[in-house]
C-alpha cells in the first residue's frame, strides 16, 4: 500500500476543501496517539520505571493531529463556573517553533509521557493533520488566493520513498506515539454542519440532520463514506512506522491513541446549547464508532510493537456542563468571533485534560515496553 492524495470527489480535493474552514477546531479535539520510542530500560527497567528513574537516554517521537500537537492550550482561555462559559484568551497568541502555524505546545501529552518516562520528545504533531495531509505529504492549508505550507511532511510515504522526515530517523525513536482519524474523516466539518443546521431547523428553514434517523450529507460522506478509506490508511501508517524501524534497525514501540470524549450526557449548558440534546447524543455514537474503529484496525494487526491507549472515558467528571471541564467547548465561539468557528480550541483537551491523556497512555507505553 503506498501513501496517496486524494484525487477529485469526495476521496479527493473535495473532500479535502471541506476541511478548511477549521479543519483543527473540532476535529482535532478528537485525535490518534503516536507511538512512545523504546527506551533504553530493557524488560525490567521499563517494567519497574516507577522505582528506578532512568536518565535521558531514551527517545520519544509524537505524530499526529491538534490532540497531540497541544492545541487550545495556549490562548488562555479560563472557565467561569457561575455562566458554564469559556472566557478571555487570544486567538493571535505567537505558539513555539519551528513550525509555529502547528500550534505545538508544551502542554501536549506526549511533552509529558517524556518528561514521565525521563526521555527525549521530538514533536512533529500539527493541527489539522491526515493520513493525506501531513503525515505523508506536508501539511497544507488551501487558501483562496494561496495555500500556506504549515510544515513538511511528518512521517513521509515510505513505500513510495517520498516526503520522507530525515528527522524522524534522525530522533531514533524507541516509542512513537499516533493521534490521527478526526481530520481524515472531517470531524470538524461534521459538528459544524450540525450546528448550521441546529440554527436552520430552529428557524423552520431545514428537516432536523445529525440523527440517526438523517445523519445528514456531510456525515455520509465525510465519515460513513470515508471510515473504510481511514481503515486502510491507519493500518498503512502502523505498518510503515514497523517497516521503517526495522530497515534502521532499530523498531519502536508504537502507541496509538483513540479519542477523549468531551460530549455530556443527559445536560445542557452553553457549551452544548448549539446543538439539540439529540444531535449531540448522535455526535457520541460517531465518537464511539470512531474509537471502536481504531482499536480494532490496530489490535487486528496482531503485532507485539502495536497498542491502543484507550482515552475514551479520561474526561470523566470534566466533560462539558461539570464544574471543571478537561476540554474547551462551543461558549468559546462567543467570547471574540460570535459570528465565525475562528478558535481552534473547541473539542481540544484543556492542559489539565492533556495531563489525563498522558496518564492513560504511560501504562500502554509500560506494558508495551515490558513485551520487549
Amino acid at each position: 500500500m503506498g501513501g496517496r492524495r486524494r484525487g477529485d470527489g469526495h476521496t479527493g480535493t473535495g473532500h479535502r476543501a471541506r476541511r478548511r474552514r477549521r479543519s483543527a477546531a473540532l476535529a482535532a479535539a478528537l485525535s490518534v496517539l503516536v507511538a512512545l520510542p523504546v527506551l533504553s530500560l530493557g524488560i525490567a527497567g521499563a517494567a519497574s520505571r516507577s522505582a528506578r528513574r532512568v536518565t535521558a537516554q531514551g527517545s520519544v517521537v509524537q505524530l499526529g493531529d491538534s490532540i497531540a500537537s497541544g492545541e487550545g492550550t495556549l490562548y488562555g482561555y479560563t472557565y467561569d463556573r457561575s455562566t458554564q462559559t469559556w472566557t478571555g484568551g487570544n486567538v493571535n497568541v505567537t505558539w513555539p517553533g519551528p513550525y509555529p502555524l502547528c500550534h505545538d505546545s508544551p502542554d501536549a501529552y506526549g511533552e509529558l509521557v517524556a518528561a514521565h518516562l525521563k526521555a527525549k520528545l521530538t514533536q512533529f504533531a500539527c493541527t489539522g493533520a491526515a493520513f493525506d495531509d501531513g503525515i505523508t505529504v506536508p501539511r497544507v492549508n488551501k487558501g483562496y488566493f494561496s495555500d500556506t505550507t504549515l510544515r513538511p511532511a511528518e512521517f513521509g510515504d515510505w513505500d513510495a520513498r517520498t516526503d520522507l522526515n530525515a528527522a524522524y530517523d534522525a530522533a531514533k525513536p524507541d516509542v512513537t506515539l499516533v493521534t490521527l482519524g478526526a481530520d481524515d474523516v472531517q470531524f470538524s466539518a461534521i459538528v459544524e454542519a450540525c450546528i448550521e443546521n441546529a440554527y436552520e431547523y430552529a428557524i423552520g428553514v431545514a428537516s432536523e440532520e445529525c440523527v440517526p434517523a438523517n445523519p445528514g450529507s456531510t456525515v455520509t460522506s465525510d465519515f460513513t463514506g470515508y471510515l473504510p478509506t481511514f481503515v486502510t490508511d491507519e493500518k498503512t501508517l502502523a505498518d510503515w512506522i514497523v517497516a521503517r524501524g526495522k530497515a534502521d534497525g532499530r523498531v519502536p514501540k508504537v502507541v496509538f491513541t483513540d479519542y477523549a470524549d468531551p460530549l455530556p450526557q443527559g445536560t445542557s449548558c452553553p457549551d452544548s446549547n448549539d446543538l439539540y440534546p439529540e444531535q449531540v447524543a448522535y455526535l457520541d455514537t460517531l465518537l464511539h464508532e470512531m474509537n471502536t474503529t481504531i482499536i480494532s484496525t490496530i489490535d487486528g494487526l496482531k503485532d507485539n510493537n502495536l497498542a491502543v491507549a484507550d482515552i475514551s472515558g479520561v474526561y470523566a467528571g470534566h466533560r462539558w456542563c461539570s464544574t471543571d471541564p478537561w476540554a474547551y467547548g462551543l461558549s468559546i465561539y462567543s467570547v471574540e468571533h460570535p459570528t465565525s468557528f475562528e478558535s481552534l480550541a473547541p473539542f481540544h483537551p484543556t492542559p489539565a485534560g492533556q495531563a489525563a491523556i498522558a496518564a492513560a497512555v504511560d501504562p500502554v507505553v509500560e506494558k508495551l515496553l515490558a513485551k520487549r
